[in-house]
């Protein structure tokens, strides 16, 4: 069976990465979910910001597991490049907030008709206008739950850290009755 890629943005890699670990590239489920990054994620995290904030990221099983990236072909690249331009223009003139990688995601999950994790707003209303499927954080966890990569007791305790270091997602409160009326 073919693996059902899913693309992960900046903000869900870093609420997931300590906690689910490898996060990325390890299939799991009978569907063969596999969480991918774009390359550009390394680059945004190499900001000093970010990685003050965030100094776990350069440890080396961190870097070594953001290696792994969704294969395409030169048409695909094409097809991306394409979107990219379209839905950056979008951005310019339509709406402001979201970044030119929030946008390059956009671009790979139309291409590549994957959904993209993230808990950004601006960019999740970006997706909609493109009709991309996204999904919360909390929603890839309830499917890494139910397929047994990830047990109430380890989704518990990622929503209490996030609330800890005050990184909670926008909708958290919605989600969790959503996806985890128990928690």
């Amino acid at each position: 069976m073919p693996q059902s890629k899913i693309l992960v943005d900046t903000n869900s890699y870093l609420r997931l990465a300590q906690t689910v670990r490898p996060l990325l590239f390890v299939p799991f489920g009978n569907d063969e979910y596999c969480l991918y990054i774009l390359s550009e994620l390394n680059d945004e995290l190499a900001n000093r910001r970010l990685n003050s904030k965030f100094p776990w990221v350069d440890d080396d099983e961190y870097a070594d597991n953001r290696k792994h990236f969704p294969t395409i072909g030169r048409r695909q690249k094409k097809a991306i490049e394409i979107n990219f331009e379209f839905i950056w223009d979008h951005v310019q003139t339509e709406l402001p907030g979201p970044s030119q990688v929030d946008a390059l995601y956009i671009a790979y999950a139309i291409e590549l008709d994957i959904p993209v994790v993230t808990d950004d707003q601006d960019m999740t209303e970006l997706a909609s206008v493109f009709d991309v499927q996204v999904m919360p954080t909390l929603e890839i966890l309830k499917i890494m739950h139910d397929n047994d990569h990830a047990d109430l007791k380890k989704v518990k305790s990622i929503v209490e850290y996030w609330r800890a270091i005050g990184d909670c997602p926008a909708n958290l409160r919605s989600d969790l009755k959503r996806f985890f009326p128990d928690l």
